[in-house]
């Protein structure tokens, strides 16, 4: 499900004397995008470039850019970035898994949660689903990108909640984006200005998709940061 570094194998270390060396797919831009498996559209998206323009996205940035530089994976901790499309929550989930590969060597993967969907359905159907959902599930960190962004069908639900579950029952970090509130909650966050909720605010609740487990769980396994913002895709 992701293509690995030709030089290193996707270890992102090679060999020298005396013992091994970061692999230069570590440091070269295109390399790390695709060993991270990161979409094209965001192959130049950095921490160092995010572009804030509301205090709540620069609150954001100061999350994240902490999260990554104290990254620990052995903690099993990590983010949630909630808000509405275009203020960035992708930048930032990438900009992050790029941070702590280049700066700690831990590999991470970043996938779309829609795409991930079909292709888990498309490899079922092959009987190839077990060495895939292993990637997923034993990688220490990953980005589940546009959480909740569609209706799930039973199995589907089952699926992501499986995945959530069992990265929160082994320690494994997770870096979710959604347009949806967990359970409306930032309606309470001191945070969120009042008179911006009908504009700014996620309409519908992540438990309606995945279920209450789920989402508890979300919240022990990361950080939540809500962002609001204008939507940055719109001329």
């Amino acid at each position: 499900m992701e293509e690995k570094c030709s030089i290193c194998g996707g270890t992102g270390f090679v060999k020298e004397k005396g013992g091994v060396k970061p692999c230069e797919c570590r440091f070269s831009g295109e390399d790390i995008n695709r060993v991270l498996g990161i979409p094209k559209r965001f192959w130049g998206a950095e921490l160092e470039n995010y572009e804030y323009e509301t205090p709540s996205e620069n609150e954001a940035y100061k999350e994240a850019y902490i999260f990554a530089s104290s990254f620990n994976p052995e903690e099993g901790y990590g983010l949630t970035l909630i808000g509405p499309p275009g203020v960035g929550k992708t930048h930032l989930a990438v900009g992050v898994l790029k941070k702590i590969y280049r700066e700690k060597g831990i590999k991470g993967a970043f996938f779309d949660t829609k795409d991930l969907i079909y292709k888990l359905k498309s490899l079922m159907d092959e009987g190839k689903t077990n060495r895939a959902i292993k990637v997923i599930l034993n990688k220490p960190l990953i980005v589940l990108d546009d959480l909740g962004s569609e209706r799930l069908s039973e199995w589907q639900r089952e699926l992501i909640s499986y995945i959530i579950s069992y990265r929160y029952n082994n320690l494994k970090s997770t870096i979710i984006t959604t347009n949806f509130s967990l359970s409306g909650e930032e309606k309470k966050n001191k945070k969120v200005k009042k008179g911006s909720e009908d504009e700014d605010s996620p309409k519908a609740l992540m438990s309606e998709r995945l279920g209450h487990s789920a989402v508890s769980r979300i919240y022990e396994m990361t950080r939540v940061v809500y962002i609001q913002g204008r939507d940055r895709r719109r001329v």
